[in-house]
C-alpha cells in the first residue's frame, strides 16, 4: 500500500481543479493611490520576458533634468498603429517521490497567446479634453493550449482561417473615449460586431470575449499613466496604485504597483520618458482581503515567490506611447514536510506557476 504523504495529498485533492482556476483567475486593476486605499474588484482576466530597452551610447541620447506631465496628447485625425500581446500560463506539476502521487493526479499547463494589432484614429477631442478614438482591428492571432493539446490556433494572415468566427472581427472598428492619463471612460460600437458572431463553438465564444467591454479597457488603459493622475513628476520620482489577483481556493492578492520615472531622455527633437514599475505585495490592502475571503487553501501549505515588473517608454512631444510591458510571475510549492523531517532524498512536491504578459506596442 503506497504511503499518501500528508500536505501533498491535501493539496493534490484540490489540483483537479486547479488548474482551470489559475488559466481563469481574474487580474483586477484598482486606479487607487497608496496602498492605504480599498482594493475593489474589476475582474479583466489578462504578462515572454520584456527585452531591456537600449542603454545610451556616448553619441546617443542625452538625459536631461526635467518636470514632466506623463500624459497622452490627442491631435485629431492622427493614425497610429500599435500592437498589444496578451499571454496567461499556467501549470501544475508533481516533484520528487512518485509512489506518493495520487492515481487522480493530472498535471499539465495551460494557456494562451493574443497578439491584436490595430489602428487608432482620433475623431475628435472633446471639452473635457478626452478623445473619442476609432479603433479598427487589422491583424488577430489566437493560440490556445491544454496540457500537450492546441485548442484553437488562429492566424488571420493564414488564408483557410478565413473560415472562422475569428476572422469576422478583422477590419471591424469600434470606439473609445479616452483621457490624457490614459483611462478609458466608454466603449461604444461593439455590440453591432457582437451581433454579427453567432455560434456556441470555443472560437465563436473567444471572439466574442475579445469584445466584452472589460477586455477592450485591459487592452487600451495605461495604468501608469492613470496612477500619475494630478500630478507632474521629476526624475525619481514615485507614484502607485494596487492590483488585485485572483486565485480562486488559493486566495485573493494584492500588489502596489510602484511606478518611477527613471529619466528623460533628449534624442534629437524627441523627449522620451523612461517609467518602470515593479509590484509587491500590499499590506494594508492585504489586510481587507484577510477580512473579506472565506475558505482558502491554507497558505501553510505553500512556499510562495513571485514578481512583478513592467516598464514605459514614452514620447513627451507626440504624447504617443512607444512600449508599455507589465509581467507578473507567481510560483506556489507544496512539500511534504514529513517526508523531509524523515530525511528523504526526493520528498514529494506540488508545484504550481502563473504567468501574465501584457505587451503594447507602437508600430508606426
Amino acid at each position: 500500500m503506497r504511503r499518501k504523504t500528508s500536505a501533498c495529498v491535501a493539496v493534490a485533492g484540490i489540483v483537479l481543479g486547479l488548474l482551470v482556476l489559475l488559466a481563469g483567475c481574474k487580474s483586477a486593476p484598482t486606479q487607487g493611490g497608496a496602498s492605504g486605499e480599498p482594493v475593489t474588484r474589476d475582474a479583466p482576466e489578462p504578462a515572454a520576458v520584456p527585452e531591456p530597452l537600449p542603454t545610451a551610447e556616448d553619441d546617443g541620447p542625452m538625459e536631461v533634468e526635467a518636470v514632466v506631465d506623463l500624459r497622452l496628447e490627442f491631435v485629431p485625425d492622427r493614425a497610429v498603429t500599435c500592437k498589444v500581446t496578451t499571454e496567461t500560463e499556467a501549470s501544475v506539476r508533481w516533484e520528487g517521490d512518485q509512489s506518493s502521487k495520487p492515481d487522480s493526479f493530472r498535471g499539465g499547463a495551460i494557456g494562451n497567446r493574443v497578439e491584436i494589432t490595430f489602428e487608432q484614429r482620433v475623431l475628435r477631442v472633446n471639452d473635457k479634453g478626452n478623445a473619442v478614438i476609432e479603433v479598427t482591428i487589422l491583424a488577430l492571432t489566437y493560440l490556445g493550449r491544454s496540457r500537450e493539446t492546441v485548442v484553437l490556433d488562429f492566424d488571420s494572415v493564414r488564408d483557410p482561417d478565413w473560415q472562422g468566427p475569428l476572422s469576422e472581427l478583422i477590419g471591424r472598428s469600434y470606439e473609445v473615449e479616452m483621457t490624457p492619463k490614459g483611462a478609458v471612460v466608454s466603449v461604444d460600437g461593439v455590440a453591432g460586431i457582437r451581433d454579427s458572431i453567432e455560434g456556441r463553438s470555443a472560437e465563436h465564444q473567444t471572439a466574442l470575449r475579445l469584445l466584452d467591454e472589460k477586455e477592450i479597457r485591459q487592452r487600451h488603459e495605461v495604468p501608469a499613466l492613470m496612477a500619475s493622475e494630478g500630478r507632474t513628476v521629476h526624475p525619481g520620482d514615485r507614484w502607485s496604485n494596487v492590483r488585485l489577483f485572483s486565485f480562486g481556493r488559493m486566495g485573493d492578492r494584492a500588489y502596489e504597483r510602484l511606478y518611477s520615472l527613471d529619466r528623460v531622455e533628449a534624442d534629437g527633437d524627441a523627449r522620451l520618458a523612461h517609467v518602470t514599475m515593479k509590484g509587491i505585495p500590499s499590506s494594508a490592502a492585504a489586510r481587507q482581503l484577510h477580512q473579506e475571503q472565506a475558505e482558502v487553501v491554507a497558505a501553510g501549505l505553500f512556499d510562495h515567490v513571485d514578481t512583478y515588473e513592467g516598464r514605459l517608454l514614452l514620447d513627451l512631444d507626440t504624447g504617443t506611447i512607444d512600449t508599455y510591458v507589465e509581467q507578473f510571475r507567481t510560483e506556489w510549492v507544496a512539500v511534504d514536510q514529513q517526508a523531509v523531517q524523515d530525511g528523504a532524498a526526493n520528498p514529494a512536491a506540488v508545484r504550481m506557476e502563473r504567468m501574465q504578459l501584457y505587451r503594447l506596442e507602437r508600430l508606426r
